[in-house]
């Protein structure tokens, strides 16, 4: 899914569920990384989050937000990775306040992956995730999303390959392993929801307070734009 998709997509759901809980999951990723650096991205080992991970940083930088863009924390980089692929775990234990920690597991996270989050909640890092609503996971993060209960039904997804390169560009630099799945509706619901994240953490409004981003969004419904 390309950016123009994407952003046109973010138009289409403007109003639903989906859109509004997307929306202001990515604002509250900005709104909690105070910290310069400080977002981290995380997910089980056979999984990890290079995909949401690239698109974030895409977004943010296109956006002009360069002290929010965000690492990547491998669980065992490769000695000859390039730096943003080599983040391992000394990340994690260096962790604290000021910083968020996304976690991103589309499956029962297992413990290990628990566990690492558990200890850097406890240094006091803002945790997210993204799941299929695990309990454990859950109860470890400050805010969820759970995109398989937000997608509308009817949207007639059929069964298809996964893509995850852009349109008529190189593959981006998070791109660490090959894509050969088969995707279904709930997984391809999944992938949405993190490109709308990634859309709304790039808002120029989205380290506002909230108070006045629904001030803004008050006076934008009156036909008025803010000063």
């Amino acid at each position: 899914m390309d950016l123009t998709r994407a952003s046109l997509l973010r138009e289409m759901l403007s109003g639903t569920e989906l859109g509004s809980r997307t929306r202001d999951f990515g604002h509250s990723l900005r709104r909690y990384t105070t910290r310069t650096g400080g977002l981290m991205l995380f997910g089980p080992v056979d999984d990890e989050p290079w995909h949401l991970t690239a698109h974030l940083d895409d977004e943010l930088h296109r956006a002009g937000v360069e002290d929010a863009r965000p690492s990547l924390v491998r669980w065992a980089p490769p000695p000859d990775a390039p730096p943003h692929l080599a983040i391992g775990l000394d990340r994690l234990r260096d962790a604290g306040r000021g910083e968020s920690l996304l976690v991103v597991a589309e499956t029962e996270p297992p413990d290990t992956l628990l566990e690492r989050v558990s200890d850097v909640r406890r240094r006091g890092t803002t945790i997210f995730s993204i799941g299929n609503g695990d309990k454990e996971l859950s109860s470890l993060s400050h805010e969820v999303l759970v995109p398989e209960l937000l997608v509308p039904d009817g949207f007639g997804w059929s069964t298809r390959r996964v893509s995850y390169e852009y349109d008529d560009q190189e593959p981006d630099e998070y791109d660490v392993q090959p894509e050969t799945a088969v995707e279904s509706p709930s997984a391809e619901g999944f992938e949405m929801a993190q490109h709308l994240v990634s859309l709304a953490a790039a808002d120029e409004d989205a380290g506002q307070p909230a108070w006045r981003r629904r001030l803004r969004s008050a006076i934008e419904r009156l036909g008025g734009e803010p000063g």
